[in-house]
């Protein structure tokens, strides 16, 4: 007999584990991430088994295990929603900042197929140097997006050679799995410290 397929991916658990850096309740989680509230409850189990996160009446938190574990996860890559009305209208967007990227990862529609794989319609990666812009590609995302470019700006403090991936989907659910899929495809230290805490 086949037992049950999850109803969550690794990604799931690390989104659910970034929503709880301040008290909140499980309905705030199902309703947040998207996910079946007997889903939420397997990945809150998986987060307590690992001592990262601990439950009360009032709702879950994280245990000092788990804010070193966000401490040195924020480090590495920092998730955002925004609107961004001009770049592909419609479709919800999720936006990953890394900085822990390997310094030999070539960006290249194998990370935009991840993201795919994980839901997500499209993703688009892009580098800082002096200004944001898509390696290897002819458009230029500063004149072509405008409005975007600008937003993005706001809300990032970019650093030289800091890979930022703008995920799109139906679902905000799809856009973050896809963004953060592609940050760990391109960071095996980030990669490793994900699996030293979450399975």
């Amino acid at each position: 007999m086949v037992g049950n397929i999850p109803g969550y991916v690794k990604t799931d658990i690390i989104r659910a584990f970034l929503l709880i850096k301040e008290n909140i309740s499980r309905n705030e989680l199902v309703s947040k991430l998207a996910l079946g509230e007997g889903t939420v409850r397997t990945i809150l189990d998986i987060l307590k088994d690992k001592d990262l996160i601990c439950s009360t009446k009032q709702g879950h938190s994280l245990t000092e295990k788990g804010n070193l574990f966000l401490k040195k996860t924020e480090k590495s890559i920092a998730i955002k929603k925004l609107i961004l009305e001009d770049f592909y209208p419609g479709l919800e967007k999720a936006i990953v900042l890394s900085n822990k990227t390997d310094k030999n990862i070539k960006i290249s529609f194998e990370q935009r197929d991840i993201a795919v794989k994980q839901g997500a319609d499209g993703a688009v990666i892009l580098k800082f140097d002096k200004e944001l812009y898509i390696p290897n590609a002819d458009i230029n995302f500063k004149e072509s997006y405008k409005k975007a470019y600008d937003e993005i700006l706001k809300c990032f403090d970019f650093k030289k050679g800091d890979i930022l991936i703008i995920c799109f989907a139906d679902s905000l659910r799809n856009a973050e799995n896809g963004a953060l899929e592609i940050a760990l495809s391109m960071s095996k230290e980030l990669n490793n410290l994900i699996k030293r805490f979450i399975p």
